[in-house]
């Protein structure tokens, strides 16, 4: 589990690492309290924001599983407070079919605290955790 959170980590910096010459994005390093590596939570997220270009970059064990490379997110809201994260994981179609997953990340910036919600695309149940992020230098 190690490895492969270090490889994403690598990862994402390598692809950021070509913007670096402009503004430096904010990195946070997201760890839900109910993530395990067996369920749709996972135990980290990175989630890369570049305030100059708006791009926004996620990265987890299961994007690197299915894509291998950070996948683009979406700025909701920004404020004083907190920012608002989404994006959408859509899983490879497999024996029991296909399934899209619908995330919702809330980053607290006084206190680095995470709310983190996914919602099955199709369905009316969803999966919560509280954590908390830390920004990478």
């Amino acid at each position: 589990m190690q490895l492969c959170l270090k490889g994403f980590a690598l990862s994402l910096a390598m692809i950021l690492g070509a913007c670096a010459a402009y503004a430096k994005p904010v990195i946070y390093d997201c760890k839900p309290e109910a993530g395990r590596s067996d369920t749709v939570l996972q135990p980290e997220y990175l989630i890369s924001y570049d305030k100059a270009t708006g791009e926004v970059l996620i990265n987890d064990p299961i994007i690197m599983g299915t894509s291998g490379k950070p996948i683009k997110g979406k700025l909701q809201s920004d404020s004083d407070v907190r920012s608002v994260f989404d994006w959408q994981l859509k899983t490879l179609k497999g024996t029991s079919g296909s399934a899209s997953w619908q995330y919702r990340a809330k980053v607290f910036k006084a206190d680095g605290r995470l709310t983190l919600t996914v919602t099955p695309v199709g369905y009316d149940n969803h999966f919560s955790s509280e954590g908390s992020c830390s920004v990478q230098k």
